[in-house]
């Protein structure tokens, strides 16, 4: 009999629960909860409060659950209203009891809600909106779309949008928009709006879903100011299928109206007289293609094939299909190089067809830049010439070799897939050379935090590379971490290195950084480069006029990058996608240096005249 007591108690307990009705108010708690946080999602936002409140409202939740628990222990609701549970003896519980409850339950609650407010400095609703809009939107990111389609099969479509999107935005001039490959990395994130933005080092950030339903798709975005949290607003685009070129192009000039900018928007490039089926075959080879397998490149290889078939003059899929087959060529030894050139012809085809398409433009300068390299691996060339266009105004003059090695790099999804493919095979290995090679890539296409990442270790092996210490400080200042970088030039003066910078020198910088913070290391950054041209060194000319458009002297900025553009200087090709010249792009002399710069990159009158057999 006494070996039952356990089970016995506990099972009084249990009963006791039953009794009190906890089991099915804990379960009602949980369902209220789910559906109020699920309200607070849709409804938050249109008040301005952000992610900011719906964590105040979880937090409310989770802290509210253990004193709701107790206070249905002690109380029951009856036909007669709320009364206190009898215990077995059928008398109430204590009075002292129900008083110790409910200064426990306001305690917690209060308590809990205040701390968090406290660590996490939720703003206010009512500040926000100001807030928003007193600080222009220079930058922006748009992460990857949701697909809420009722019907199966259709991420595509959203992977595909988002891609689209992201293109037609970045024909937008004076803002900066953060690459798909990016952004690809916050899919599915935790983090929260503003942890993202400090991450991208951007003013905004877009998110969304797509639903399509039958021949109906639905888009919408929010448009978020990322430090805030704050919701600067809501576009939803409901269009048919057959529409879905001309909706990019329409999202992207109402994403424009909405931050309030007076960005120029030059042709959007939508294409006329294309099928639906073409451009459904185009978005499900682009998913193909981006899954980054042999097998998703050739079934990506047949449906750009389809959407060409279907649509002649596309030239985005005109891109895709010379891609698609550039890559299965690499992977395929037995197609041989006459399936490298076809692809080479094909992307000289899309460029005939649209030349404004930053797509087909990167694409098309990708394939010409690999297969100059491949030869040049093999043996068969060695510097190639461009051609200067005397007599133009615009004229730069670069060599091959080091827009091979520096700063040129794709932007598109379709470019970047080759490049990855490509680079591999005509470096020697993975030494510190080839890493801060590589680095540059990363820099050039706004990927800091993956630029870090990279040139963390090749510094630890080889603290000899003063190109790398250099790339990793540049890093985390373009991810607005400056006190991290003053952290890698004392690491750098420690490692006795040739070329490390003094112990002074890293003190002054470090003592600039927390005295000023970002300002300090560009006041630093700007007296070392004038100190290093004053005893006759070689400097950049870009990066002193990063120094003085922070410190604010736009002016000089301006001439400096002038005289950069004079000199070619290959590190200019890292402009576009440096946060660093945000509060600049604006200004109509800046926006004319952008288009000098991306002039100098994909201007298709440059070719290569003459090539010599290596010494």
């Amino acid at each position: 009999m006494n070996d039952d007591n356990p089970l016995s108690d506990t099972g009084r307990f249990l009963a006791e629960m039953r009794r009190r009705r906890v089991v099915r108010f804990t379960v009602a708690y949980a369902a209220t909860a789910f559906v109020a946080l699920q309200l607070a999602e849709i409804v938050f936002p249109v008040f301005g409060m952000g992610e900011g409140g719906l964590r105040v409202l979880v937090g409310v939740v989770a802290l509210g659950f253990i004193p709701a628990v107790v206070l249905a222990w002690i109380y029951d609701i009856t036909r007669e209203g709320i009364r206190r549970t009898s215990d077995e003896t059928g008398r109430p519980p204590p009075r002292v009891v129900t008083l110790l409850a409910l200064a426990l339950t306001t305690i917690g609650v209060s308590g809990g809600v205040g701390w968090y407010i406290l660590e996490h400095d939720v703003p206010s609703p009512i500040s926000r909106p100001a807030l928003a809009n007193a600080q222009p939107i220079r930058s922006l990111a748009v992460l990857p779309l949701d697909d809420f389609s009722s019907e199966g099969g259709q991420a595509y479509l959203a992977a595909g949008m988002h891609d689209e999107i992201i293109a037609k935005l970045s024909m937008l001039d004076g803002i900066r928009v953060v690459s798909r490959t990016t952004s690809m990395r916050y899919a599915n994130t935790m983090l929260s709006s503003p942890d993202i933005g400090r991450e991208l080092g951007v003013d905004a950030l877009i998110e969304g879903s797509v639903n399509r339903s039958g021949d109906q798709v639905r888009i919408t975005l929010q448009i978020i100011h990322a430090s805030s949290d704050t919701h600067i607003g809501t576009l939803q685009f409901d269009r048919n299928v057959d529409d879905l070129l001309a909706l990019q192009s329409d999202v992207a000039r109402a994403v424009a109206a909405e931050i309030g900018s007076g960005f120029a928007q030059g042709d959007m490039g939508a294409t006329a007289g294309v099928s639906p089926a073409a451009q459904d075959a185009y978005l499900r080879g682009k998913y193909e293609y981006d899954r980054n397998t042999p097998e998703g490149y050739r079934r990506a290889l047949e449906l750009f094939q389809l959407s060409v078939d279907s649509a002649p003059n596309y030239a985005e899929a005109m891109a895709g299909l010379a891609g698609a087959r550039f890559l299965v060529a690499l992977q395929d030894p037995a197609m041989g190089r006459d399936a490298l050139e076809q692809a080479r012809a094909e992307a000289e085809a899309a460029m005939a067809l649209d030349s404004t398409s930053l797509e087909v433009r990167d694409l098309y300068d990708v394939i010409r830049r690999s297969l100059f390299q491949m030869r040049r691996a093999e043996g068969r060339s060695g510097r190639g010439r461009l051609a200067d266009r005397s007599g133009a105004a615009d004229s730069i003059s670069l060599d091959m070799a080091v827009l091979d090695t520096a700063w040129v790099a794709a932007m598109s999804t379709l470019a970047q897939r080759i490049e990855e493919r490509v680079r591999p095979n005509v470096i020697d290995g993975p030494n510190a050379v080839d890493r801060t090679t590589e680095g540059r890539l990363l820099m050039a296409q706004g990927r800091y935090a993956e630029a870090v990442q990279l040139l963390a270790p090749v510094v630890a092996a080889s603290p000899g590379t003063a190109v790398a210490w250099d790339q990793l400080m540049r890093s985390y200042v373009a991810l607005g971490e400056p006190m991290a970088a003053a952290e890698v030039v004392h690491r750098w003066s420690e490692s006795g290195a040739e070329d490390a910078p003094s112990a002074a020198r890293a003190t002054r910088l470090r003592n600039a950084v927390v005295l000023e913070g970002r300002r300090g290391y560009w006041t630093w950054r700007r007296d070392v480069l004038l100190s290093e041209q004053a005893e006759g060194r070689e400097i950049s000319q870009t990066e002193l006029a990063a120094a003085y458009a922070v410190l604010g002297d736009r002016d000089r900025a301006y001439e400096l990058l002038l005289a950069a553009l004079e000199n070619s200087e290959s590190r200019l090709l890292g402009v576009p996608n440096d946060p660093v010249w945000d509060p600049l792009r604006r200004d109509p002399r800046f926006r004319d240096i952008e288009e000098r710069i991306q002039r100098a990159r994909f201007d298709t009158s440059l070719r290569i005249l003459s090539a010599s057999p290596p010494d």
